[in-house]
């Protein structure tokens, strides 16, 4: 008797083409050779790149309750307020204790128990043991933050976030066409062509509280300054810096948003003490820097997702369950924030532009939640994704009725 596994890969395969993110991961749970099939296309399927505008929040990773050496991930999904628990090949020999420092384009990179650094993608089971971060040969500054007493034994603690960055595959020099940037505490600012051997290190005089590649160059915001390095082929070329002139924004963390082809500079008090401050949004001219930044007020039919990794901003017409105008934003540097008493603490909730209120998330958690990326957002598309489903779904039943007819 036929089954749903003897369903041809090929048409398996045209059917999830044509399916949004959450229908092709239910599909590939149904059993083992679906899995096979779906799991490892997810990141080039159609509708994947398009339909997923909005990240999904990682509440947890731990050890799978049906096969321990793999790693089950929970993820919460605001537009349908619904947690998912997503098995994975990762082994979870590769994140126990993980610190995930950050995501973007389906891709996680974390710490783990062993003082490894890995980037991984969940759902395809994608893994890569990403190289040291090393000294810099020759430096004569004060590396005993960063490196100990002894100058060889890095200090994990010390690399605050990860910005994973899409560019050009001949200019990353790997098949995955990903970028790293590692943002370090006190100081630091290193890159890593995914594939190479080595970090490149950019700066280690700054503290950066995040980056981003925008127009082609790699964009580092500083207490208040913007640096900038051109990318040439395989080297990096240092540009002038741009000043904020704004004693107010110093002690402010700032995050850096790419909104239309525009550079955007989110600014908010990251403090325990201080957690109904105002969230400020700024847009910045790099063409005239006599006036480089200007404030903005309302973002519209938008919402701002920041904390550890990428930033960045999304329509949200069309969804439930986000609201416009509003700042997303998680806990950043997790590993230095103790309060007085000297537990962590969380900081994590939604801020409303317009009516500067703060309210947190629908959901609880135990450590602090990051966002993640499931794939490269591009544009959310139209309904006629709705309808393809549909017609895929009645397809379905129909093979399944003729399946039963003929046996």
């Amino acid at each position: 008797m036929a089954s749903w596994t003897d369903l041809p890969s090929d048409l398996l395969i045209s059917i999830s083409d044509r399916l949004d993110i959450l229908s092709c991961l239910r599909c590939s749970a149904v059993c083992t050779t679906w899995a096979s099939t779906i799991r490892p296309r997810l990141p080039t399927l159609p509708l994947f790149c398009l339909e997923q505008p909005i990240p999904w929040l990682l509440l947890y990773a731990g050890a799978s309750k049906y096969d321990p050496d793999h790693t089950d991930f929970i993820f919460y999904n605001l537009t349908t307020a619904t947690s998912y628990c997503i098995p994975s090949l990762i082994p979870f020999s590769s994140i126990e204790r993980a610190r995930f420092l950050g995501s973007n384009s389906g891709w996680l990179v974390c710490t783990n128990i062993k003082y490894q650094l890995h980037l991984i993608s969940p759902l395809t089971g994608t893994k890569h043991l990403l190289p040291c971060i090393k000294r810099p040969h020759g430096y004569q500054g004060d590396l005993t933050v960063l490196w100990g007493s002894e100058g060889n034994s890095f200090n994990w603690d010390s690399l605050e976030k990860v910005i994973i960055c899409r560019v050009n595959e001949h200019c990353s020099g790997s098949d995955t066409g990903l970028l790293l940037l590692g943002l370090f505490w006190p100081h630091g600012l290193a890159v890593l062509k995914v594939g190479d051997d080595k970090w490149t290190w950019l700066d280690l005089k700054r503290h950066y509280k995040d980056a981003l590649i925008y127009r082609g160059k790699i964009y580092a915001m500083a207490t208040h300054t913007l640096c900038c390095w051109k990318l040439e082929g395989c080297s990096f070329r240092a540009e002038k810096a741009l000043t904020i002139r704004n004693s107010m924004l110093n002690s402010l963390t700032k995050y850096l948003v790419e909104y239309r082809g525009k550079l955007m500079m989110v600014c908010r008090d990251s403090e325990w003490r201080n957690p109904g401050n105002k969230i400020r949004v700024y847009n910045l001219d790099l063409d005239h820097r006599d006036r480089l930044w200007s404030p903005v007020n309302n973002i519209g039919d938008n919402a701002v997702f920041i904390g550890p990794g990428y930033s960045r901003i999304a329509s949200i017409v069309g969804l439930h369950g986000i609201q416009g105008n509003c700042i997303y934003y998680t806990d950043d540097h997790y590993a230095h924030k103790l309060n007085c008493c000297g537990y962590r603490y969380h900081n994590s909730g939604i801020y409303n532009l317009k009516k500067g209120t703060y309210e947190p998330f629908p959901i609880d958690y135990i450590q602090p939640p990051i966002w993640f990326w499931p794939c490269d957002v591009k544009q959310h598309s139209s309904n006629s994704g709705l309808f393809i489903y549909l017609v895929m779904y009645f397809f379905l039943l129909f093979f399944s009725i003729v399946l039963s007819l003929i046996n």
